[in-house]
């Protein structure tokens, strides 16, 4: 029998997105047929997905995804990526500002600093 686990207990991704949906897939026991019944998209599609040969879809898609599957949209790492590119977009200064930081090597405040060098694994 598979447990029940609320989107609460799952942490998010940080893997490509066909992992990450095969994965929930397998975790949620639901088959792509199953999954195509409930967010009325083809099997045929949902399959592409999961392999990779399509792109990831668009944030609506991936929310559809999402609800049935029962996680919060930002489990996919690139829903998070796209909400990260997106408020850049709209703060040109706090992207130069990260661009100096993390890209550019430009000193940073420590605590800063160690988050960073934390999430890279240094």
């Amino acid at each position: 029998m598979i447990k029940k686990v609320t989107p609460q207990e799952i942490p998010n991704s940080r893997l490509p997105f066909p992992q990450s949906l095969r994965e929930l897939l397998e975790l949620r026991g639901m088959s792509y047929r199953r999954l195509a019944t409930r967010t009325k998209l083809s099997a045929g599609y949902l399959n592409h997905l999961a392999c990779g040969t399509r792109p990831v879809p668009a944030d609506s898609v991936i929310k559809i995804l999402a609800r049935v599957l029962r996680v919060k949209p930002d489990y996919f790492f690139e829903y998070r990526q796209r909400g990260l590119t997106q408020e850049l977009y709209r703060s040109p200064e706090l992207a130069d500002r990260l661009y100096d930081f993390i890209v550019a090597d430009k000193p940073m405040p420590r605590d800063l600093k160690a988050a960073i060098e934390t999430a890279r694994g240094k």
